[in-house]
């Protein structure tokens, strides 16, 4: 099956979706990774630019900057992303979780967008297949985005200063 064979709409992505083995339990969680992994371009857009991001943090060069503080003042969940990552990456996980606790799941999920693109079609597909299984019955990927929203509220409402002054170090 070829990337153009891979639809991306989400009506398609639903039909497509692997059954559920029986006995199973039916939770509402839809797949957000699974389809990324499926598509190779967009696999490789996203997990190349977040490395990028992350090299030219290491590299200590001016990188993306948060857009949502910029506009408004407020730091987004991702804010200290990057530096966090780069500090896990370089060896420093103390830094890393004192910059923001997400550094390890990002850097996860990075690595599977990027070993996904360079996967051939039909075991992308089957890695694709599996983690649409692994979503839709553990719901891990949407756990994982609430508990973001959590500790970035957490972190606004109950160390605003804390917050605020590492996301003033960069």
């Amino acid at each position: 099956m070829s990337d153009a064979a891979v639809s991306s709409s989400p009506a398609a992505d639903s039909a497509s979706l692997p059954p559920l083995p029986s006995g199973s339990l039916a939770l509402p969680f839809r797949p957000i990774v699974a389809p990324l992994i499926a598509h190779r371009g967009s696999a490789a857009a996203i997990g190349l630019a977040s490395a990028a991001q992350i090299i030219v943090t290491i590299l200590q060069l001016p990188g993306m900057q948060c857009p949502l503080i910029r506009l408004t003042g407020v730091p987004c969940p991702g804010c200290g992303l990057s530096r966090a990552c780069a500090a896990m990456v370089t060896g420093d996980p103390a830094r890393s979780l004192h910059m923001h606790a997400f550094a390890l799941p990002v850097l996860t999920g990075v690595t599977i967008l990027l070993v996904a693109a360079c996967l051939p079609t039909s075991p992308r597909l089957r890695m694709s297949t599996a983690f649409a299984r692994l979503e839709r019955t553990t719901g891990i990927t949407f756990l994982l985005l609430m508990a973001l929203l959590v500790y970035w509220l957490g972190r606004l409402l109950y160390a605003p200063h804390e917050f605020m002054s590492l996301v003033a170090q960069h």
